[in-house]
């Protein structure tokens, strides 16, 4: 037997719905609670597999209970209502595909539709399965909040949104500001939200395009990473394989010939070259100095460097930092830390690990186990577009140390 919860602040609604739907008992039940408290309290003593709620409740509203969502149900179906869904909104959301709601007064005849489609995995509209980024914060526009969100991504600071009456005013992540700060936010997929209390200052406008442009702009730049990205990948992969295919071997080990030289080198001279390669791409960053790549003992495998910093003491002394790093985390029962930003008078330090294998201060076959670390100037690095950059690079080069 199915079970959905609905969440309604007003007692005739969740007792009207719950008359209409009892014609349904033999296919689900029916759970109400009168707000996000409740809601939450509900869902984590048992088990659901659909929610229905309204946004503006006392005491824990909507929002707030599709942030628990979020973070401990991520797969649950939703369906939000909401009375504030005016013809150019829903024109705007229509156009933009990202999200659907059904609208109050509720039609018991549509709700029932729906709620059946979705327990039977058919639903194409009403619905949130996984509650995304963009989502929010269109129901946050709709509703015409004032709210300051906090947006948790793993191994960095938290992003902030700032909502004046859903007008979304201004953003900060990292070093980022404004529109720009929007779209380093939404390149993450797995994000963890929660609202901070609003200042006692009024902050500035500083974001000027309308929410639905902001959010196609990130969809599109976000498309253009991931295709380039795909591109890059399927091309390392020819390189290797081509790599593979030019060693001759005849049938006697004491007769193996191969076109490369590479008894020099654990990778290979055209592998090695290829690491180059992919390190060149860091020379975007603004203030770029160094990035090299090293073994989990510090020892550097390949370096991109514009200027004379001596990146292979550099990486090995950060390499030191972030194994203690790592050990200090594991102390603190907060997991393994992944990226240590070091910032020195003349120069920002970025190490970065990245280990397939469970246990960080070990290597596992078959699974890559490498560092990354990257020097910008202090006047000039953007450190932002640092770390995303690395982060892409790094996950470029996992290929070659498998």
């Amino acid at each position: 037997m199915k079970n959905v919860l609905i969440v309604d602040d007003e007692p005739a609604i969740l007792m009207a719905i719950a008359d209409y739907l009892e014609e349904f008992s033999d296919t689900f039940t029916v759970t109400s609670a009168e707000n996000g408290r409740i809601a939450a309290e509900l869902l984590a003593d048992s088990q659901f597999n659909l929610v229905i709620t309204d946004l503006k409740m006392p005491e824990m509203d909507g929002f707030e209970l599709l942030a628990f969502i979020s973070a401990h149900f991520p797969s649950l179906p939703v369906i939000v209502m909401t009375a504030f869904v005016t013809p150019d909104i829903r024109e705007k959301l229509e156009s933009s595909g990202m999200l659907q709601l059904l609208e109050k007064p509720i039609d018991f005849e549509v709700l029932a539709q729906i709620i059946n489609k979705s327990l039977n995995g058919t639903i194409d509209q009403g619905a949130l399965t996984g509650i995304s980024l963009p989502n929010f914060l269109q129901l946050i526009e709709m509703e015409k909040n004032t709210c300051l969100m906090e947006i948790g991504i793993p191994d960095a600071r938290p992003g902030l949104l700032y909502f004046n009456n859903g007008i979304l005013y201004d953003a900060a992540f990292i070093d980022l500001r404004g529109e720009e700060a929007v779209y380093a936010l939404l390149r993450y997929e797995n994000v963890k939200i929660s609202f901070r209390s609003l200042p006692n200052k009024t902050y500035r406008r500083k974001i000027r395009s309308d929410l639905i442009t902001i959010l196609m702009e990130g969809a599109r730049r976000n498309d253009e990473e991931k295709k380039t990205l795909k591109e890059e990948t399927s091309r390392l992969k020819t390189m290797r394989i081509k790599h593979k295919t030019d060693t001759v071997t005849t049938d006697s080990p004491e007769n193996t010939v191969s076109t490369n030289n590479t008894s020099d080198t654990p990778k290979g001279e055209l592998e090695m070259a290829d690491i180059k390669e992919v390190l060149e791409k860091m020379k975007v960053v603004g203030g770029f100095m160094a990035a090299g790549v090293f073994t989990p003992n510090g020892e550097m495998v390949a370096d991109c460097n514009v200027t004379n910093v001596n990146l292979g003491e550099m990486g090995a002394l950060a390499n030191d930092v972030l194994l203690k790093a790592q050990k200090a985390t594991e102390m603190m029962n907060v997991g393994r830390g992944q990226v240590v930003h070091i910032e020195a008078p003349q120069a920002h330090i970025v190490c970065r690990c990245l280990n397939e294998n469970t246990d960080f201060s070990t290597t596992a076959a078959g699974k890559a186990h490498l560092h990354m670390v990257l020097a910008l100037n202090k006047e000039e690095g953007n450190i932002a577009m640092g770390k995303m950059k690395l982060e892409a690079v790094i996950n470029e080069l996992v290929a070659f140390f498998r």
